[in-house]
């Protein structure tokens, strides 16, 4: 499984016409493209800033739709007056077994620079440590983590059923960062929360958890 991710800058106000023009347009677009498995759209309601994570069957297939998928990011940001930041691929190296739940309203996003040399040793980090003991938090719904294994750099996405527990989990969450950032050597970054404002279920449907 691989996914992009893109970073936009907007507007608070326009958030109302972001979902609509995103379940309206975008998702039934996206939906058509090959290997397409689903996607979240999150957003900082205080900043506007938002992220999008779109998943793929496989490399070839998010290769095969990077041009359809710019215009589609170039006709939406269009429609609700955002700029897109930055738009990055990876594969997505481990997970809870379900990309997109139902029951997920709000979001932890952290970004690692493990680095080429030590992205392996990231990876199983986060397979035995990170992943276990974020199951174990409450309110935790799943979560993906993406790595770009050439440049050591990646993202870790946890999914919550409310911002009650995202904000009570904070400190416990902080611990798991500083815990397995300590065991490789390598730093995790700062986390940042968002809420989502909107999903795409995989073709095949996507059951809550």
């Amino acid at each position: 499984m691989h996914a992009r991710k893109t970073t936009t800058k907007g507007s608070p106000e326009q958030l109302g016409k972001a979902k609509q023009v995103i379940e309206s347009q975008l998702i039934p677009a996206a939906g058509s493209l090959p290997g397409f498995k689903g996607a979240y759209w999150l957003a900082d309601p205080e900043t506007g800033a938002g992220l999008a994570f779109t998943f793929y069957d496989t490399k070839q297939s998010l290769e095969d739709s990077a041009q359809a998928a710019t215009k589609l990011r170039g006709d939406t940001t269009q429609q609700i007056g955002a700029d897109v930041v930055s738009v990055e691929e990876y594969e997505v190296v481990a997970d809870t077994g379900q990309k997109v739940h139902k029951d997920a309203s709000h979001v932890r996003v952290a970004q690692f620079e493990f680095g080429p040399a030590k992205i392996e040793d990231g990876i199983s980090m986060l397979k035995q440590f990170v992943l276990p003991n974020a199951q174990k938090l409450p309110g935790f719904v799943g979560g993906f983590w993406l790595a770009d294994r050439a440049s050591g750099k990646g993202v870790g996405v946890t999914l919550f059923d409310s911002k009650e527990n995202v904000v009570a989990t904070r400190e416990q969450a902080n611990k798991i960062r500083t815990e397995g950032a300590s065991r490789i050597g390598a730093p995790i970054a700062e986390f940042k929360e968002y809420e989502v404002l909107t999903r795409a279920e995989t073709p095949a449907g996507a059951t809550a958890r």
